[in-house]
């Protein structure tokens, strides 16, 4: 097998959150379906400004679409359990012999081959598949004239089935969190070049292997996972803030929209002050919205909203915190302004305890991530 060499392209969490949205609400709607959907949502956030998560001009950034689109639309597979066949693209690599009878490489005759064989350069990373908090459990062992050095996967997202990878250059065997680096590919074994052999095996029998998994293993995350928890995240807390009424104005805190936001937030005006350049309105757009225009306009609230929340959740995450936690926290954080309190029972003036609306918030959360995922 000759190795293929993976183009160099941004990973999606790699992605500016303004980016991360945009594109994120656009494919939930199936706005893109072809690359050049991508390209032209994503310019719809690269021409306002310089990016200052980047410090990157338009001209940089704009440069950077199309390498971005073909990174993004090739790691969002909405089939996800569609088999794969030989000629199918994974993760950048092409598939050089599929599941079925086929000439064997080395021996030259006909034989079953149990799995797909994916070419790779050599030290390709294979990660533990499972949802965030999820353990897998990865068995190495070694057969030095057939799969070479072998890791056997089991996660307890699905514990009835057993994905195998072999060829491999080092398997890490233990218990591992959901994510995590397990393997990496290699030449081990009977093998005529570096590649990954992987198998999906249920009840003891190897089945044709589906797609989505393996992106999942190459990638670390599950197709479509973080778009879609992005888009309940933000449907979670609208539907606690307002109920979906982008007019929504609490009389309490003159709080606006669709997420409830505070005025201050968008001018940065804690201090009374109303401030040109500065507040939530010019961190997303890169220009000022008054309150008036902000209530008017739910287009612009949606993608504010977006943003704060896809950054704030980012953040959860990247802290090590499980996608349950994480939304607790979120949800504290946009509730009181402090993701700590994710916990505190105490009433809140006439409101519900953070820690009721964080748990509410999670619960709805989940039912409408497993909505979104099943689309």
């Amino acid at each position: 097998m000759n190795s293929t060499v993976k183009d160099c392209k941004p990973h999606w969490s790699e992605l500016p959150p303004t980016w991360r949205y945009v594109i994120g609400t656009a494919m939930q709607a199936g706005e893109l379906v072809l690359k050049l959907g991508c390209v032209g949502a994503i310019a719809t956030s690269t021409w306002v400004m310089v990016d200052k998560e980047t410090n990157e001009t338009w001209g940089d950034r704009f440069r950077k679409v199309s390498a971005v689109a073909e990174a993004v639309v090739g790691f969002y597979d909405d089939d996800f359990k569609a088999l794969i066949s030989k000629g199918d693209v994974i993760a950048g690599y092409t598939v050089n012999s599929g599941f079925g009878l086929r000439m064997h490489p080395i021996h030259q005759e006909m034989r079953m081959h149990s799995g797909i064989d994916l070419p790779t350069p050599e030290g390709v990373q294979v990660h533990a598949i499972g949802y965030a908090g999820d353990r897998v459990s990865v068995r190495c062992w070694s057969d030095p004239k057939g799969y070479g050095t072998v890791a056997d996967m089991t996660s307890s997202a699905f514990p009835e089935i057993t994905f195998r990878a072999a060829h491999l250059s080092h398997c890490k065997g233990g218990e591992h969190r959901a994510g995590a680096v397990v393997a990496k590919t290699g030449n081990t074994g009977g093998s005529t070049g570096a590649h990954l052999h992987w198998e999906q095996i249920q009840g003891g029998v190897a089945q044709a292997p589906q797609k989505g998994y393996l992106v999942w293993a190459l990638n670390g995350r599950k197709p479509n996972e973080r778009l879609g928890d992005t888009i309940s995240l933000y449907q979670a807390i609208v539907a606690k803030e307002s109920g979906g009424d982008h007019t929504a104005v609490n009389p309490d805190t003159g709080a606006l929209g669709l997420g409830q936001v505070m005025p201050q937030n968008l001018n940065c005006s804690w201090d009374g002050k109303p401030k040109s350049n500065c507040g939530w309105d010019y961190d997303v757009l890169g220009r000022d919205v008054s309150p008036q225009e902000f209530l008017q306009n739910p287009e612009i609230q949606q993608q504010i909203v977006g943003v704060k929340l896809e950054s704030a959740l980012q953040r959860q995450i990247q802290a090590g915190h499980d996608m349950n936690t994480a939304v607790k926290r979120v949800a504290a954080e946009w509730y009181s302004g402090n993701p700590e309190l994710a916990y505190d029972t105490r009433p809140q003036a006439g409101y519900e305890s953070i820690k009721s609306y964080a748990d509410s918030a999670a619960e709805k959360f989940h039912r409408l991530r497993q909505q979104n995922l099943e689309k």
